[in-house]
């Protein structure tokens, strides 16, 4: 099977051309090939042949509408289009194993949510194999602007979100914003005692490696006592992205996604990149 590189959930909705249109960017600074995928589910033959027809006809027309979208802004790299007949959540999961990257809107993808995620995209970020990005507003990180904010809390997992945003920093030539909040409760109206030089070098052994790896990458280190979420929803107002591990500090093994991914999956203004569980060495 060839590599899909990055793999686009599409479905004809303004969110996941959004989707499209920076997926499409990703694989041009990546040299990677894309993959636009519409997936067809139906309850069964209860429903008739007439409605598998109708729905493979639409399916068809969204992937072709994703095909424009994409190509529009992105002429050069190799672009795939497929309808699968496989459940969304389960096709895109699938998809994941091989894959890059998986892009979805934060609506779309058949969800009629009014604002909150979708079930597909919340399916797939809690399973897939790789890192997943949640794009919502493609309009006001057009342009590519702004820095990378990560969040570090000394975990395997995020290890390996602050991998990711050394990548996207490198690849868009923009500042990384590595934030360290060293507890998930409000600490700002506490004394500052040693527990702030302890925390400052989790920060820094936190990025150390990558500063080696990345020399080019200019990179600011903050340091906060509080509650991570409320500052990386603080900075994302001006951030390109914000990347962040799939489980974070305390988070048991069978836990798919951790409390802070989780919460800024539903919310993040700006494009979320959430890192994928690292895959043993073979």
């Amino acid at each position: 099977m060839v590599d899909p590189g990055i793999v686009v959930g599409v479905d004809g909705s303004r969110s996941s051309l959004d989707a499209v249109r920076w997926a499409a960017r990703e694989a041009e600074v990546r040299g990677a090939p894309l993959l636009l995928l519409s997936c067809i589910t139906y309850r069964g033959a209860q429903d008739g042949p007439r409605l598998a027809e109708v729905l493979h006809a639409r399916a068809e027309r969204d992937v072709a509408q994703a095909l424009e979208t994409a190509r529009a802004g992105s002429a050069d790299i190799d672009i795939r289009a497929e309808v699968s007949h496989q459940n969304a959540p389960g096709s895109l999961v699938d998809r994941s194993a091989g894959a890059m990257m998986v892009v979805l809107g934060r609506r779309g993808l058949g969800e009629f949510t009014d604002g909150l995620i979708g079930s597909v995209t919340s399916a797939v970020a809690r399973h897939a194999q790789c890192p997943v990005a949640v794009i919502d507003g493609w309009s006001r990180v057009a342009d590519g602007t702004g820095p990378v904010v990560v969040g570090v809390d000394g975990s395997p997992s995020s290890a390996r979100a602050v991998g990711l945003a050394f990548e996207e920093c490198s690849l868009h030539n923009t500042e990384l914003i590595a934030l360290h909040a060293w507890s998930d409760q409000d600490l700002s109206k506490l004394p500052v005692g040693v527990e702030q030089t302890m925390e400052r070098s989790v920060l820094e052994a936190g990025v150390a490696e990558w500063c080696e790896r990345f020399p080019e990458v200019r990179v600011r280190q903050t340091l906060v006592r509080d509650r991570p979420v409320r500052h990386l929803l603080e900075m994302a107002d001006e951030a390109q992205m914000i990347v962040v591990g799939s489980r974070g500090r305390g988070g048991f093994s069978g836990m798919t996604l951790g409390s802070t991914s989780a919460a800024l999956v539903h919310i993040t203004p700006c494009p979320l990149l959430i890192a994928g569980p690292i895959r043993p060495e073979r």
